[in-house]
């Protein structure tokens, strides 16, 4: 019988077959890792989902507005068309003018509110406001044609959803008075005087942007008869909300401070804080300043064609982790489970290379499965006790499960302790590289390079077309 030509090529148990052998287990493993990622998707949608609906009973995450001016006006408009005729219309809206300083200073209360394995961070917030008002500089400048009518001026909030407040919020100015904030619908209208109608022909007052739907106002009036003096107004809020709390840049020069009984706080919002959180055991403390030129938005503006939300948006906020946010670590690691299957198999390989023992591809296979099953513990437990005893848990099951098996495969409690020793340092520098965050992917390439680098030094002597060389 003639010898087939191709096996006079590759000699029989070539170690550079049985690399390019594992190079395709190692692809292979991709398959189960796959719908691994895909579970960590699924529950991580779901973990968002349940903690939606557990915030939004409580308010869900709130943006406070504080205390702004907003005085109606009337005016006469002429305008000329084609044919080079005047014509006069009379347009309604209203001016809101924004405090020259305002401050808020904010404490929360902070718990956790569980629905099954998922749980949402709930707050109460008190918010003491104050803010100081210089009506006529503010409007200095502006068109004559304006008539504003400040015996129906009113000082105006907003939040995100008012069913959370929690108190009747009253108005302190500085004259001693008092009065009590009420809803409002429409940020765009003032009151009707007695027997005024507001569609009438020729009157307009449709605000080219309303509020926006997702914010809910309350005013109380302003109570002068006249063009005002510099006045200061002073309110307490307290409410209830999730996940994230944020108060919009409210005034032209704005003072913000939250403190609060919760470490795992991260500052945001559209402004930077001035430092990072202060937090300890008890809890944290944040500053914000916006001052005028930084905030961007007129002193006072026309509703009619101002976006209100533009100011809300505008906002200096906290937030804390939330249940999704878990899952960050496990997603991570799924990332990188390829290359540490990899580095087991190739540490394999080298073995057998260096021992002369060798190992069945059913062998790898069960190890790369071994190890895909641990990324699976690791999802489970996190939602149960969080990442690190995750973590810690699912590692040493696994370490302790892959070194017994290759001592019994190799027949020698040596290999199965040397195994336990390498794989333990291969899972801690994983979790390094999982909880390095900004940095993963930087450590990942370190620890690629450097086992890479481990694995050709210890075979530059390997024939790989057959034994190795003494």
């Amino acid at each position: 019988m003639s010898q087939n030509p191709i096996s006079n090529l590759i000699p029989r148990g070539s170690l550079g077959l049985k690399l390019l052998l594992v190079c395709l287990l190692v692809l292979a493993m991709g398959v189960p890792l796959l719908m691994v990622g895909g579970l960590v998707g699924e529950r991580q949608g779901r973990a968002r989902q349940v903690t939606a609906e557990i915030g939004a009973k409580a308010g869900g995450p709130q943006s406070v507005g504080g205390p702004m001016l907003l005085v109606p006006y009337q005016r006469t408009v002429e305008t000329t068309d084609d044919q080079g005729r005047t014509q006069r219309r009379n347009e309604r809206g209203s001016f809101v003018v924004f405090a020259e300083a305002g401050a808020a200073d904010t404490q929360l209360n902070v718990q956790d509110r569980k629905l099954g394995i998922y749980r949402a961070a709930i707050y109460t917030a008190t918010i003491d406001f104050d803010a100081s008002f210089r009506p006529a500089a503010a409007l200095d400048g502006i068109d004559p044609a304006y008539r504003f009518d400040w015996s129906q001026a009113r000082i105006v909030m907003f939040v995100s959803d008012s069913r959370s407040i929690r108190n009747a919020a009253n108005l302190r100015f500085t004259d001693g008075r008092t009065a009590v904030l009420e809803p409002i619908s429409d940020l765009s209208l003032a009151a009707p005087a007695p027997g005024e109608d507001f569609a009438r022909p020729g009157l307009s007052s449709a605000p080219a942007y309303p509020l926006p739907s997702n914010l809910q106002a309350f005013a109380a009036s302003a109570g002068f008869a006249n063009a005002p003096r510099d006045f200061t107004v002073e309110t307490r809020l307290e409410l209830t909300g999730a996940q994230r709390f944020a108060i919009a840049a409210f005034a032209q020069d704005t003072g913000v401070s939250i403190r609060g009984d919760r470490s795992d706080t991260r500052a945001e919002g559209y402004f930077q804080a001035a430092e990072a959180p202060t937090t300890n055991k008890a809890g944290f403390s944040v500053s914000w300043r916006a001052p005028f030129v930084a905030r961007g938005i007129e002193k006072a503006a026309d509703l009619n064609s101002f976006n209100l939300g533009l100011a809300a948006q505008r906002d200096m906020a906290v937030s804390f982790v939330a249940s999704d946010d878990i899952y960050q670590g496990v997603a991570r690691a799924v990332r990188y489970a390829i290359m540490f299957i990899g580095i087991v198999f190739l540490a394999t390989l080298i073995f057998e290379a260096v021992s002369g023992k060798k190992a069945h591809p059913a062998q790898y296979i069960l190890v790369g499965l071994a190890q895909c099953v641990f990324y699976l513990l690791l999802l489970s437990m996190t939602e149960l006790i969080g990442f690190s005893w995750a973590f810690i848990i699912a590692a040493g099951a696994t370490v302790s499960l892959l070194a017994y098996y290759a001592g019994a495969a190799f027949n020698s409690p040596a290999v199965g302790l040397r195994a336990l020793a390498s794989l333990a340092a291969l899972y801690a520098a994983m979790y390094v590289l999982m909880t390095l965050e900004d940095f993963a992917l930087l450590a990942g390439s370190v620890v690629a390079f450097a086992v890479l680098a481990a694995a050709m030094l210890a075979t530059r002597r390997i024939n790989w077309y057959g034994k190795a060389e003494g």
